[in-house]
């Protein structure tokens, strides 16, 4: 006498009748909001570059126009593998339009006050003045805008 075949089954009818079809739904509609995330979400800002130097040492400006708290400052030292890098300590400048910058590098008390910082600009500053605090003393400093062929800056 021969047995009848059985129809093998497939994964997914395996799955679902494990876990049941109100599982599988909850789990596609937990994940389908979640692929929008991982996509990224798109800048709401143009980073512009600027360099310059701070008490004799190379650092580079990072304007986020359009955003002016996404902005940073990196202060590279002689020596060391990584910057020092310094973010603004609020998202908007102060009322006269200046913006701390600060480290959360332990044990650092530098920072930064940057002046003129909108939020937007029109056209892109040809520079970005500012003082550096550290040890009780003031330095004043500039930074450049970093011109690419085919800006409009």
């Amino acid at each position: 006498m021969k047995i009848p075949k059985q129809k093998s089954k497939s994964k997914l009818s395996t799955i679902v009748h494990h876990l049941g079809w109100s599982v599988i739904i909850q789990a596609v509609f937990f994940f389908i909001p979640l692929q929008g995330i991982a996509q990224g979400v798109p800048k709401a800002y143009e980073a512009i570059s600027y360099h310059g130097t701070v008490n004799g040492q190379a650092a580079t400006f990072i304007l986020a126009n359009g955003y002016i708290g996404a902005s940073s400052l990196k202060l590279y030292h002689p020596g060391y593998k990584k910057s020092i890098v310094f973010e603004p300590d609020q998202g908007v400048g102060d009322e006269k339009n200046r913006l701390k910058f600060i480290t959360y590098q332990k044990g650092r008390l530098d920072y930064f006050i940057m002046s003129n910082m909108q939020d937007t600009y029109d056209e892109n500053p040809g520079y970005i003045v500012g003082n550096y605090y550290l040890n009780h003393r003031v330095f004043l400093v500039k930074f450049w805008l970093i011109k690419h062929s085919g800006d409009k800056h």
